[in-house]
């Protein structure tokens, strides 16, 4: 009897588990876009006010980025002091490949990350703000309709894995 108890304590930890894990990527990916908005916003106004080269400008917003967009940005200016032939875009997207290979981020924070690459390659500056604006106002959208699905869905997915861990338990034992 009490190995059905066991059991059945752990189904029901496995269904809560499961329907933690997906409330934890919705956070993590508000998280990443949260963090690329602010990334685009600091380098954003060092463009706009400072006008400084693009390499200072990724030391300087690096160093206000936590992980792990304050390790790109400081590599590929790290790498653009080098200056071994390679163009900006081309270093951006080698690092965000890197950064996919070390760890798992969501598939919609890379794409993100690698239009960010894309944007800070254009050669003037008004078209550089121009895009990162554009990308800005998209990782708004983005943000919010996380916010509202993850409002809406994590009592929902914690209930029913809950229940769904019941429903086995009455099925299974």
């Amino acid at each position: 009897m009490w190995q059905k108890t066991v059991a059945a304590a752990l189904v029901l930890c496995g269904a809560q588990g499961f329907g933690y894990a997906l409330c934890q990527e919705m956070k993590c990916m508000l998280y990443h876009n949260t963090e690329q908005k602010q990334m685009l916003l600091y380098m954003t106004r060092e463009i706009a006010f400072l006008h400084r080269p693009i390499q200072e400008i990724l030391e300087q917003t690096g160093e206000k980025l936590q992980e792990p967009y304050r390790s790109l940005t400081l590599e590929v200016a790290c790498q653009m002091k080098k200056e071994d032939g390679r163009s900006l875009h081309t270093l951006w997207n080698e690092q965000t490949y890197k950064l996919r290979e070390r760890r798992y981020y969501p598939p919609a924070a890379m794409d993100n990350l690698a239009r960010i690459g894309e944007c800070l390659g254009c050669e003037e500056d008004e078209m550089q703000i121009a895009s990162l604006r554009l990308l800005m106002g998209n990782l708004d959208e983005e943000i919010e309709k996380i916010k509202c699905r993850k409002e809406e869905r994590s009592r929902l997915i914690q209930t029913l894995s809950l229940l769904a861990g019941i429903f086995c338990i009455v099925l299974f034992l």
